[in-house]
């Protein structure tokens, strides 16, 4: 997203406003264009464009040079990436648990190595980090720009050495949009930052640089002001229409790609002239790089100390926040270095330095020592705090299946539990109680993000292993059938009602289902730091940023009406006061590890208080 040398053109400027407005009103307010996420693959074409115009222009008169290229981009992208990087850190220090500091660390060490897209393709699994306890996702971006910088003109070098140096540009954006196809075929993690996928939104606006420089590109003024809004449409349609849920990039990318080379393309056009180049867009496109920087840390900020639950207007003073230190950044900052004589060595060892300051971080696990003595424990708590997780029977752990193995072996009455990771999450529990009593055994399976219902057609793969699940159900010919899950609205209750009839058609004596467990919306442990650095204790009950009432009683009425037994975890864990933050008295006792995972505690804690309604077995004599 950095401003590259090429000569002046306002509406690109006015151009890089738009991708930063849509982007940023993403981020604030997700409703307002839920596809905005679109605007950095504007940014991507602006970069190909201006950053191979650059090239090609001193490749053909015979003045390039690899150490003037590499020192420009150093004087454009390194001031404000350091002074950003130097203040998210500082903000971590005092507003993030170990673990998040660890994982900033990580994205600043990956970003100072130009690395963060293929940092964040590490950052997969059920448990992977949330996006927005992550203040710096937003450099991966980055990361692909820069890797593009890295490589592109040596290569940009050698095509121009042959006759037909755009038809190898375009051989090769078109050889990365196949590789970008790979979203259809399960890997969309790889196809949203592996530079391979990415390129050919770079190289687009790179082939529309090169015939610009071979003055191979030129329309009749009325074609040229249609194309301009068939440009302008292309990128404003995707913002409103597109989503999160939406297979991006895929093919959905070439619409803000093709909008984005139009644009650039049209430059005489009304829309360009008018819109694009009048002096507020043009200030925003100015400040585009920084701002793109800044949003992000402080938004994610926002929300992690206000425990997930920002309100509007929270939220657009972040904005504002962001749009004062982007102008600050610009002015005071971006500018009076690009004319610094000692500019790049002395931004080179700066970025460095913050790059080992995120080394730090990392050997030092967070720097636990920074939270007071009483909340320590409870600020070192991990999302996989529970034993459950590392069970054979629970498909996120590695090398975990489904099989008989699953199955205890034994006389007693078998209960058997199904459903996602909350599920996966009542095995401590659950193997207290039988050890306790002797009077059942246990089998489990649960996978990661797969409430147990069959074939409800929503992922291929729940469908696939709950199939399993459910024939060595009908072999196992359980006692009790405890259905447990996190419940939310987009479970089909239609095709859980056929599952629950096909359990009846098994002959199963009991089938139970456990309601949802309250969600936090922000981690419970880091609402309870929070909470002590504000009132100096740890409450036993919270109300606010907590939610799951409505799917409780969704969960309720369903049962009732199909006439099996709900037990409400709700209302064990919550009441009119709020719901438990812990167990007793002692901070390693907190009750959930994230926003709805139970602890080993936690779990232990909720299978006793709902042992007697749930396993009326006689206990061991």
């Amino acid at each position: 997203m950095a401003h590259h040398e090429t000569a002046y053109r306002p509406d690109i400027d006015g151009l890089r406003a738009i991708s930063i407005l849509l982007v940023v009103a993403y981020h604030a307010q997700p409703w307002l264009v839920p596809g905005g996420f679109i605007g950095v693959d504007v940014f991507f074409v602006i970069s190909g464009f201006l950053i191979t115009r650059i090239i090609l222009t001193k490749v053909d008169v015979g003045t390039f040079s690899f150490a003037d290229f590499y020192a420009r981009r150093v004087r454009r992208i390194f001031p404000a990436l350091v002074v950003v990087l130097t203040a998210t850190y500082l903000v971590g220090w005092f507003a993030l648990l170990p673990d998040q500091f660890v994982l900033l660390g990580e994205n600043i060490a990956a970003g100072v190595a130009f690395a963060a897209n293929l940092f964040q393709l590490r950052q997969t699994g059920y448990f992977a980090p949330a996006a927005a306890d992550n203040p710096l996702l937003h450099l991966w971006s980055l990361g692909v720009e820069e890797q593009f910088y890295i490589f592109w003109p040596p290569v940009i070098l050698l095509l121009s050495a042959t006759a037909i140096r755009g038809r190898w540009i375009a051989l090769i954006a078109l050889v990365s949009f196949a590789f970008s196809l790979s979203i259809f075929f399960g890997y969309e993690t790889v196809a949203f930052y592996s530079p391979l996928t990415r390129a050919w939104e770079l190289l687009a606006g790179g082939l529309l640089a090169h015939l610009v420089v071979r003055k191979s590109v030129s329309w009749d003024k009325r074609i040229g002001e249609y194309l301009a809004l068939v440009g302008l449409a292309a990128i404003l349609g995707p913002a409103l229409l597109l989503d999160r849920t939406s297979a991006f990039p895929g093919l959905y990318a070439l619409l803000p790609v093709f909008g984005a080379v139009l644009l650039i393309a049209t430059p005489n056009s009304a829309v360009n002239k008018m819109l694009l180049s009048n002096r507020p867009m043009v200030w925003i496109g100015l400040i585009s790089y920084p701002l793109y920087l800044w949003h992000w840390p402080v938004l994610s900020y926002l929300g992690i100390l206000r425990n997930g639950v920002p309100n509007v207007m929270e939220i657009w003073a972040a904005v504002a926040v962001s749009v004062i230190l982007s102008w600050l950044t610009f002015r005071f900052v971006e500018i009076p270095l690009r004319h610094y004589d000692r500019a790049v060595k002395r931004l080179a060892l700066g970025l460095a330095l913050v790059g080992i300051a995120g080394l730090v971080t990392i050997a030092a696990a967070g720097f636990d020592f920074r939270f007071p003595v009483e909340v320590q424990a409870i600020a070192r708590t991990q999302a996989k705090d529970n034993a459950g997780f590392s069970d054979k029977c629970f498909l996120e752990t590695p090398g975990a299946e489904f099989n008989a193995d699953c199955i205890e072996q034994g006389p007693q009455p078998l209960v058997f539990l199904w459903g996602d990771s909350t599920a996966a999450a009542l095995y401590p529990g659950l193997k207290e109680a039988e050890a306790a009593s002797g009077s059942f055994r246990l089998a489990r399976f649960s996978a990661p993000g797969c409430a147990p219902i069959l074939d409800s057609g929503a992922n291929a793969r729940c469908d696939e292993v709950h199939r399993i699940a459910f024939g060595l159900l009908q072999s196992a010919h359980p006692d009790i059938v405890l259905l447990h899950a996190m419940w939310g609205t987009n479970n089909d209750l239609d095709k859980l009602r056929e599952t629950i009839a096909r359990l009846r058609a098994s002959k199963v004596r009991r089938i139970v289902i456990l309601g949802p467990l309250p969600v936090w919306k922000r981690t419970l442990p880091h609402t309870l730091v929070n909470h002590y650095r504000a009132w100096h204790e740890i409450p036993e009950r919270i109300a606010v940023g907590v939610s799951g009432l409505d799917n409780d009683q969704r969960m309720e009425a369903f049962s009732k009406a199909e006439g099996i037994e709900y037990i409400s975890a709700w209302h064990t864990l919550c009441n009119a006061a709020g719901c438990l933050t812990g167990i007793g008295t002692d901070a390693n006792q907190v009750l959930i590890t994230d926003i709805v995972h139970l602890s080993d505690a936690g779990s232990k804690f909720l299978i006793r208080a709902i042992g007697k309604e749930l396993l009326p077995f006689p206990p061991r004599p």
